[in-house]
């Protein structure tokens, strides 16, 4: 072997150690940082709206990991939101748009399919924390939706959302709290009835 294809391969060894422990000496403090929500908003423009909505909501301040879970490797999770940033932002600027515009499709595409949806839509998600503090009432009525002036109260637990197939979602099963509930904006309004019921369709 030649002395110059030596130093070439000592030269990428080096490289790929200093690589290696360089990743493992930032993985601690990126793992940490990345558990705090204002993270989220500052490393990722098109996250700012979320971040927002839920500092405007009962779950301010809580890790966003508490609900988003990765069902793998956290560090898998960053990787693919990485990935996922600079493929939309590499696709808005070859298109010629403007950062707000496509910041604002990225933040779009993120309110269709959040991370980690499946962990995140789950009933049990969210039983985690209320079924020890801030337990859902057995009975629900609130006097600024509609439906209530017919319908007295409705049964929280009892309500039959797992079992509506029909006029927007097929199937709510083992997913009945975000059926009424998103987790940053908690908050039941007469359009959250209308989604499954709307008048046009009431019996």
């Amino acid at each position: 072997m030649e002395k110059g294809e030596k130093v070439i391969i000592a030269v990428v060894i080096l490289v790929t150690l200093g690589f290696v422990i360089g990743a493992a000496a930032i993985m601690p403090t990126m793992m940490e940082e990345m558990h705090k929500p204002e993270s989220c908003a500052k490393n990722c423009h098109e996250m700012k709206p979320f971040y927002d909505s839920l500092q405007a909501s009962p779950h301010a301040g809580i890790d966003c990991h508490k609900c988003h879970e990765s069902t793998g490797p956290e560090i898998f999770l960053y990787i693919k939101e990485m990935t996922h940033h600079l493929e939309g932002m590499s696709k808005g600027l070859s298109e010629g748009k403007a950062l707000d515009e496509i910041y604002s499709d990225m933040a779009e595409e993120l309110e269709r399919k959040p991370p980690t949806t499946e962990a995140l839509t789950k009933t049990e998600a969210c039983m985690r924390c209320h079924s020890t503090r801030k337990q859902p009432s057995v009975r629900i009525s609130d006097p600024e939706i509609s439906c209530f002036k017919c319908h007295g109260t409705i049964l929280h637990a009892g309500h039959k959302v797992a079992e509506y197939h029909g006029y927007w979602s097929p199937d709510f099963e083992e997913r009945e709290c975000v059926a009424c509930h998103s987790e940053h904006d908690i908050d039941v309004k007469e359009e959250t009835c209308k989604a499954c019921h709307p008048p046009e369709k009431h019996p």
